[in-house]
């Protein structure tokens, strides 16, 4: 997968395209509805789906992958400092931090300096992705959390909101920070098409595709970090809580990739029991 892809599942193509589709699973009384986002998108998502709407209105919850009310900058702090011992040379070496320090200058992005070189990195393609008219707030998650509170229907994180900056933190210990910064950097040259592609393969509602976006690492290393740590281990953690809350009806909102294939949302629900249903295109 392209680094940008999990990133933003954190301009369609001249086919036709379908829709993603919304699931069902029920276990005995309990009923959820699941729907995977997409975490930035333009101007062509100023619409929420209607069905998604309506299964909204239907639900007693909505269950997203961390509650944006609940996040603290004191929270997520410890992670995003670089300790006063440590520099971006000794930690990428020259060459490589000299081109991220270089892409940083030229966006008027200097002050991220002061930041460890992955979130720094994260930054810089969410700054870009801004520049070409992607953002959070088009997002399916933020649109979503936002009908929510008008409607007076409850929001809940499915984990704590600095899991993901902990498993980020930890890519210099090891030992991929450097490959995921230099992957990074790579995608800045075609970022517009990237965005492009990954945008229509999350519209097309395609599961087989939005799986092959888990591809095309920069080393297997990291490959197997990302499927791991930030998908499948985040995977089991929702289920976990989902059994813990037991909510007798409710809308699960997460990225596309989390949902699909191999120890994906909707098959540890299914071994769990739940039986599923894909209940249409949206």
């Amino acid at each position: 997968m392209k680094i940008l892809s999990f990133l933003l599942l954190w301009a369609c193509s001249g086919y036709s395209l379908a829709t993603p589709s919304l699931w069902s699973a029920t276990k005995g009384e309990q009923q959820l509805w699941l729907f995977g986002s997409i975490h930035l998108a333009d101007a062509r998502l100023t619409q929420l789906p209607q069905a998604l709407v309506e299964q909204l209105q239907r639900s007693e919850h909505l269950y997203l992958e961390v509650d944006p009310n609940t996040v603290t900058p004191q929270m997520l702090a410890p992670f995003i400092r670089l300790p006063a011992t440590e520099t971006w040379q000794a930690r990428l070496g020259t060459s490589l931090s000299d081109q991220l320090e270089q892409q940083l200058n030229e966006l008027s992005l200097s002050h991220l300096k002061r930041l460890p070189p992955w979130f720094a990195a994260m930054q810089l393609s969410q700054v870009q992705a801004q520049r070409l008219g992607f953002v959070s707030s088009q997002g399916i998650d933020m649109q979503m959390l936002q009908l929510a509170q008008q409607q007076g229907v409850p929001v809940s994180g499915l984990e704590p909101p600095s899991l993901v900056f902990k498993l980020m933190a930890s890519l210099a210990e090891r030992n991929l920070e450097q490959d995921f910064v230099r992957h990074s950097l790579q995608e800045q040259e075609q970022m517009a098409e990237h965005l492009a592609l990954l945008f229509s393969t999350w519209h097309s509602g395609d599961e087989q595709a939005l799986l092959a976006l888990l591809e095309d690492q920069g080393t297997p290393e990291l490959t197997d970090f990302i499927r791991q740590e930030l998908l499948w281990a985040r995977n089991r953690l929702w289920l976990a809580e989902l059994k813990r809350q037991a909510p007798s009806q409710a809308l699960i909102v997460v990225g596309a990739l989390h949902l699909y294939g191999e120890q994906g949302l909707l098959d540890l629900l299914q071994q769990d029991g739940y039986q599923l249903q894909k209940i249409n295109e949206v």
